[in-house]
């Protein structure tokens, strides 16, 4: 995956474009109807004549427009999930790349998920394989393993603070369950992600997966990548049009650019 935006940050660098890594923007500046600036967090102001948003909707409208309309505050949010990145001496002969595992209760889950907001009671997951078709993703003869576990996002009760290592030793168990056999006890190192964590990450809600993709949330009815009430701020991600996933996303951008330069209204 990281070949997709090193691709694109190459080409766009071959173009004059100037990467500022490690800066962080905190307000965008507005004169009129139009954005002027973009003022940093260690006092920089960098002029503009067109701002590209790229954090979560939301979290774009709040904390640097200012001013959140009353049709993104109303939107619904996706699922969270809990994920491990595990090093690992165990391997498996059964595997492929990606493996989905399905629990009985399969719309079981999206109830307890999505309307009920608890933990799944039968779960359903996914375990990836990376270093399995690219071996140099892990030491000789170890592995390298993403494990994902649909969760509630922050509109549920659940405190992850003090959940965080229960949760992970419930998901080690069920994989367990599910043919893993110790796996806990081959995880050399690891990396747990809760949604408290995707929030600080800057994800509304805790959710990854950005508001939801019910059907009058995707598409043309998503959020506008042109931010109502200037002329020269344009959204792109998986918060506005099209919507979630890689192809969707790529799409956003490419949605974004030609309304900067007005091929799409």
């Amino acid at each position: 995956m990281h070949a997709v935006p090193r691709a694109l940050a190459g080409a766009a660098e071959k173009h004059g474009v100037t990467f500022k890594y490690n800066t962080t923007v905190t307000k965008v500046e507005k004169s009129g109807s139009r954005a002027s600036a973009v003022i940093t967090s260690d006092g920089q102001r960098i002029e503009c004549d067109v701002v590209v948003l790229n954090p979560d909707l939301p979290v774009a409208w709040r904390d640097l427009l200012g001013k959140t309309p009353l049709s993104v505050k109303r939107l619904n949010y996706s699922p969270s999930c809990v994920t491990i990145l595990a090093g690992s001496s165990k391997s498996y002969d059964h595997l492929a790349h990606h493996n989905i595992h399905f629990g009985h209760s399969w719309d079981g889950v999206f109830d307890e998920l999505i309307t009920k907001k608890q933990l799944m009671s039968d779960p359903s997951l996914l375990v990836t394989l990376p270093s399995k078709d690219d071996p140099s993703l892990a030491p000789s003869g170890k592995h390298s393993y993403y494990i994902l576990f649909p969760t509630p996002n922050l509109d549920a009760d659940i405190d992850w603070k003090k959940m965080k290592n229960v949760y992970k030793d419930q998901m080690y168990a069920t994989m367990q369950e599910r043919g893993y056999k110790d796996f806990a006890d081959s995880v050399e190192v690891e990396h747990v992600t809760t949604p408290l964590d995707w929030q600080e990450m800057g994800m509304e809600r805790g959710a990854p997966f950005a508001s939801a993709h019910t059907f009058l949330q995707t598409g043309p009815f998503r959020p506008s990548n042109m931010a109502k009430g200037y002329e020269n701020v344009v959204f792109t991600g998986s918060g506005t049009q099209p919507g979630v996933g890689v192809p969707m996303v790529l799409i956003s951008g490419r949605l974004a650019a030609e309304r900067i330069v007005g091929r799409v209204k």
